[in-house]
C-alpha cells in the first residue's frame, strides 16, 4: 500500500496518572496530541443537593500523519502498550 494516511487514535481512561504518563511518553517520541476531559455530576440525593459524586474521563487524542510503512510501526506500538504494556519511557524501538 502507498500514500499518505491522516487520522487520530483515541486512547480513553480514568485515571489521571495514566493520562501523564501517555503524554509524556507521546512527547518524548514527538507525537502530536491533545488531552480531552469530561466530567460529570451526579447529585444523590434530592432532599439534600450537596450530595453530589463527581467523575472525570479522559481522551488522549493521538494526531498521526505519514506514510503506511512509518505509521504501522508507531500504531503497534500504542495498541501494544494501551493493552498492558505500559507507558514507561525507555528508547523507541529499532525499525
Amino acid at each position: 500500500m502507498t500514500g499518505w494516511l491522516t487520522g487520530q487514535v483515541f486512547l480513553q481512561t480514568v485515571d489521571d496518572q495514566e493520562v501523564k504518563a501517555v503524554t509524556a511518553f507521546l512527547q518524548a517520541r514527538g507525537i502530536a496530541s491533545q488531552v480531552m476531559t469530561q466530567s460529570e455530576r451526579m447529585q444523590v440525593s434530592a432532599e439534600d443537593p450537596d450530595t453530589v459524586v463527581t467523575s472525570e474521563r479522559y481522551s488522549v487524542v493521538v494526531h498521526l500523519a505519514g506514510f503506511p510503512q512509518v505509521l504501522h510501526p508507531v500504531l503497534n506500538e500504542l495498541i501494544q502498550r494501551s493493552h498492558g504494556g505500559g507507558w514507561q519511557l525507555n528508547p523507541p524501538p529499532d525499525n
